[in-house]
């Protein structure tokens, strides 16, 4: 088996262990960014491990690449998550634990944010994501 055909069968199963879970998202707030309310942590995805059968494999490390500047991003393991995607598909509906990313703007901050963060699993490849917020009064849409 070549380096670079190894390489990629690493990268996949990376893949298939640390998947994104895309919760607190309607389809209408889809592009846009999910709206907060001013000063209140709000879940805002949660990142889960789990293995290609939908086994838990553990939570990932999590760490902020980008810090907001309205506000702070804090990471919670444990919570309780629907899985909403996985590269076989199969997995989509599998109740799992993962570790929320946790928003909470910076009092009197109102309008748009962003951050990005990165999750792994041991040695596996990491995942990043970058996530847009909407701070408002009532967290609420317009």
């Amino acid at each position: 088996m070549s380096l670079n055909h190894t390489n990629t069968l690493r990268r996949m199963t990376a893949l298939a262990v640390l998947s994104i879970l895309s919760m607190d998202v309607t389809a209408a707030d889809a592009g846009k960014g999910t709206r907060v309310k001013s000063a209140a942590p709000t879940r805002v995805f949660v990142m889960a491990g789990f293995a290609a059968d939908c086994t838990f494999k553990g939570f990932p490390d999590m760490q902020v690449t980008v810090a907001p500047t309205k506000g702070q991003v804090s990471f919670k393991t444990g919570d309780p998550a629907t899985i909403q995607y996985s590269l076989s598909g199969k997995c989509v509906g599998t109740s799992v634990q993962g570790t929320g990313i946790y928003y909470t703007s910076a009092p009197g901050q109102s309008g748009e944010d962003s951050f990005t963060v990165t999750g792994r699993l041991g040695t596996g490849e990491p995942a990043t994501r970058t996530f847009s917020v909407i701070i408002d009064e009532n967290g609420q849409p317009e």
